[in-house]
């Protein structure tokens, strides 16, 4: 199986996971959630990119759906109320975020923020994590 399709997998067994945990946790009206992230959050390449994209509120104006949508289904499924945002870009990481999305990250308050940042953690030194580690830090400062 190629590399980017496993990854997605994975991404959707944590959307999953997130979706249950969040059913048994979450029970206030319209809760706000906002993914960030990259191709693997939307699907690039896969059925599910535009899967159900009017269910959510895509920040980029892209029309996606992805990993989001498929959230946005299960817990609509649960019977649980969720606004659901994404501010996806392929093949960058929480850095590219900061650097040019900051505004439409931080135009309002959000009740959960899921994110990840790209497979390789660093394009320019692949396999380091302090970008991310320090970028995912500043989100977590930014968003408080």
């Amino acid at each position: 199986m190629h590399e980017k399709y496993r990854t997605f997998g994975w991404l959707i067994k944590g959307a999953i996971t997130f979706s249950f945990a969040a059913a048994t946790s979450f029970t206030s009206a319209a809760t706000s959630i906002l993914f960030i992230g990259n191709s693997y959050t939307y699907g690039l390449g896969s059925a599910v990119r535009f899967y159900r994209s009017e269910t959510i509120k895509d920040l980029n104006g892209g029309a996606q759906g992805g990993t989001p949508a498929l959230f946005k289904s299960f817990t609509d499924q649960a019977g649980l109320d969720y606004d659901v945002y994404m501010e996806a870009q392929s093949a960058v990481g929480f850095d590219w975020h900061l650097k040019f999305r900051l505004d439409v990250i931080t135009k309002r308050p959000w009740d959960i923020v899921v994110g990840h940042g790209r497979a390789v953690l660093d394009f320019d030194h692949p396999g380091d994590p302090a970008l991310l580690i320090d970028t995912a830090k500043q989100l977590g400062i930014v968003n408080k």
